[in-house]
């Protein structure tokens, strides 16, 4: 226990002092500062964590098969990200980073192990989870303490999961991504005194994507555990897929900028920017809840969970496209 807190303490403290440094340097050198708030969240949490994971990989059995390629996976695109918040790439260029960072995650081995897909299937499931999951945060990013609350949560889970199945690994990465999500969270929080950009956005995307796929969810007595990690992450992927449905029928480019989010259709009820993360919180800790309690029970009642799941997002995207937002 007292190992957890020093990897948990190191990430937290650390997380909130280079985003104060950070902050300081951006504020007097003039740069990464859009509506004169500091763009050093994603810089922050992202040295913090290799820092908290190079800490846990030294005082406790940590698999460096699995821990390397996560961090040096997140440092590449966490430096891509900060290209793309001086200068924004093109959607080609972020696909083609992103692509091989996850690649580069497959060659180590972190990918699907469904018997029925086989090798390319797997890899090929794998690759569009990554490419997805990453995507998914970097398009929540739209509101102060969205996407940096989102990830705690889910962090939560996964490390729950971690627990319940003796993953050392998963527990001490999820453990550090709680910690760097709470030590920002605090500079994050509407109203934000400093943004998270598309290098944190993505940088948590492509994490928990790794995380989720280093977790163990199946057994004999539950198949329908495989499940889980698509709970756990179904907010974050409901509001991309909502999105990209709500934008191709108003014969929109899906990645396209507008204010077809689920945030901005709440908003439009006329709700406040914490209420509506707030809501946004609840939704993914239910999501997260169900997502955990799916690996705890048997294959009926996993199956209920699914179907609840899938049933409730039919009725939200039915509620959601009755709301009309003006771009």
């Amino acid at each position: 226990m007292l190992k957890y807190l020093i990897i948990f303490t190191s990430a937290l403290v650390l997380s909130m002092l280079v985003t104060l440094f950070l902050m300081r340097l951006s504020l007097k050198f003039k740069m990464l500062r859009p509506n004169n708030i500091p763009l050093v969240g994603g810089l922050a949490i992202g040295l913090a964590f290799v820092f908290s994971s190079s800490l846990g990989s030294l005082i406790l059995p940590l698999s460096l098969g699995k821990l390397l390629p996560v961090s040096i996976a997140a440092l590449a695109m966490l430096f891509f990200g900060l290209i793309d918040d001086l200068k924004e790439l093109s959607v080609g260029h972020k696909f083609l980073v992103q692509s091989l960072c996850a690649l580069y995650l497959i060659f180590c081995g972190i990918k699907t192990e469904i018997m029925f897909l086989g090798y390319w299937g797997n890899i090929g499931v794998t690759f569009f989870w990554f490419l997805g999951v990453t995507n998914a945060f970097n398009l929540l990013d739209i509101m102060d303490g969205l996407t940096t609350g989102l990830a705690l949560i889910i962090s939560s889970a996964f490390f729950m999961i971690g627990y319940f199945s003796g993953d050392l690994n998963v527990q001490v990465l999820s453990l550090i991504l709680c910690a760097c999500s709470i030590g920002f969270l605090f500079f994050n929080f509407p109203p934000a005194r400093a943004y998270l950009g598309n290098s944190g956005s993505h940088f948590f995307g492509l994490v928990l994507a790794a995380v989720a796929l280093v977790a163990h969810y199946a057994s004999q007595n539950n198949a329908f555990a495989l499940m889980s990690p698509m709970i756990i992450l179904g907010l974050p992927i409901m509001d991309t897929l909502v999105l990209i449905i709500f934008r191709i029928l108003r014969k929109k480019l899906p990645f396209k900028k507008s204010k077809d989010h689920v945030v901005f259709k709440i908003k439009a009820l006329g709700f406040s920017p914490v209420k509506i993360i707030l809501i946004m919180y609840l939704l993914c800790f239910v999501f997260c809840a169900c997502g955990v309690i799916l690996t705890q029970v048997n294959n009926l009642t996993a199956l209920g969970i699914i179907a609840a799941a899938c049933l409730f997002c039919i009725a939200a995207f039915f509620k959601l496209i009755k709301i009309e937002v003006a771009d």
